[in-house]
């Protein structure tokens, strides 16, 4: 029904506009065939409207549109697949020893820098715009001894 409605309105429109008296008086036939060929183009428009609009330029530029979210949404999969990896290599590091060199303090605080990276990277987005945290404010860097001349 809801498909019958436009064509029977635009029907409705060239039938009152076909017997209405305009001041030029058209040959009845010419006229008749005008609307006519009017008629068979909104038609046409109301079928491929129907289609859902993949022959239009609206529907061409929704499909490519449709297409780009597609790959948006795997690339977003494979960084949360990505993240977990890390996120396992990171342990593994941890346990392998990474932090029980020279300065453990840095290689620590660089893995947990790295392990927020990958969560922050594995969760899904949210509607909501995030603004960054603020970082702790740097420190000058502390030296041992004396500097060299």
């Amino acid at each position: 029904m809801k498909s019958i409605a436009p064509l029977a309105l635009v029907a409705s429109a060239v039938a009152s506009l076909a017997f209405a008296r305009s001041p030029a008086q058209e040959a009845p036939l010419e006229r008749l065939a005008a609307l006519e060929k009017e008629l068979a183009e909104l038609k046409a428009k109301v079928a491929g409207l129907e289609q859902g609009g993949a022959n239009t330029e609206l529907g061409r530029a929704l499909a490519e549109q449709r297409m780009r979210g597609d790959a948006l949404a795997e690339w977003a999969r494979a960084q949360g697949s990505a993240a977990a990896t890390f996120q396992s290599t990171l342990q593994d590091a941890r346990v392998k020893g990474f932090t029980a060199g020279i300065n453990p303090a840095s290689r620590e605080a660089l893995l947990s820098g790295f392990e927020t990276l990958a969560a922050a990277l594995r969760k899904p987005p949210t509607k909501e715009v995030t603004e960054p945290t603020e970082a702790a404010p740097k420190r000058p860097p502390q030296r041992r001894g004396t500097p060299a001349k």
